[in-house]
């Protein structure tokens, strides 16, 4: 990998040039810096930190009866099949229930969580979820679509996404999700699944019936998004 050194141009930018001096055009470039968990209260304790403070599936630390959740948490990641860092607000939400839940003594699993974000840039509606570049090249699959300003850009291994990324059409980006967290095996789909009309009719039978029909067992914490974040303005309007 590597990272910008020069942005390149006057009044707007033309270019950047990455530390290995290769030069790259763009008109446009978005700076980030990430997060960086918070982990001095554990430190110099037998609690396990990696990046941030390691939990299982119960959101438990390696210190009997202690609990993190939230952005400091490295918990599951579905897709990963893994710990990692993923700081965003309904991981953190789900998160803090299940370790609540396992605190009062109700024993709740965590159905792990990923990478994912939802954004409006100059009216421009985006979404990614999962890996969008993958780490190798062994055995990534990458599905693409690029027209009339939309663009759309699936990550798929051993017939199962684990990564999408949706800019100015993302409609079926909840569909697509879905898939990638209950690992649907979509060998028989990859030519359908960035069609303009595609839904849950292309899904067999079982699998549609299922979503639309049944409701999750009792038991089972659902990774809803929180009841503040159901009702926000439709991005775009």
């Amino acid at each position: 990998d590597h990272v910008v050194a020069e942005m390149r141009g006057k009044e707007l930018v033309t270019g950047v040039t990455l530390d290995n001096g290769e030069s790259i055009p763009c008109s446009l470039v978005v700076v980030a810096i990430g997060v960086l968990p918070r982990v001095d209260l554990a430190k110099g304790t037998d609690i396990k930190i990696n990046r941030g403070i390691v939990v299982d599936r119960r959101m438990a630390t390696s210190h009997a009866d202690v609990y993190a959740c939230g952005d400091v948490s490295e918990a599951y990641d579905f897709v990963c099949g893994d710990n990692r860092l993923t700081p965003i607000w309904p991981n953190a939400y789900v998160g803090g229930r299940i370790a609540g839940f396992n605190m009062a003594g109700v024993k709740t699993e965590y159905p792990g969580g990923t990478a994912m974000n939802a954004l409006n840039y100059f009216g421009i509606d985006m979404v990614s979820a999962g890996i969008v570049v993958p780490p190798d090249d062994n055995g990534y699959e990458s599905l693409s679509l690029q027209q009339d300003g939309l663009y759309k850009k699936l990550l798929i291994k051993s017939d199962v996404i684990i990564g999408m990324i949706c800019i100015g059409d993302i409609e079926k980006s909840g569909i697509i999700y879905s898939l990638m967290r209950e690992k649907v095996n979509v060998r028989g789909l990859k030519d359908k699944l960035l069609n303009d009309d595609f839904g849950l009719i292309y899904l067999p039978k079982e699998l549609w019936q299922e979503r639309l029909g049944t409701p999750p067992p009792v038991g089972i914490v659902s990774p809803a998004i929180p009841p503040e974040e159901e009702v926000q303005d439709v991005p775009g309007e």
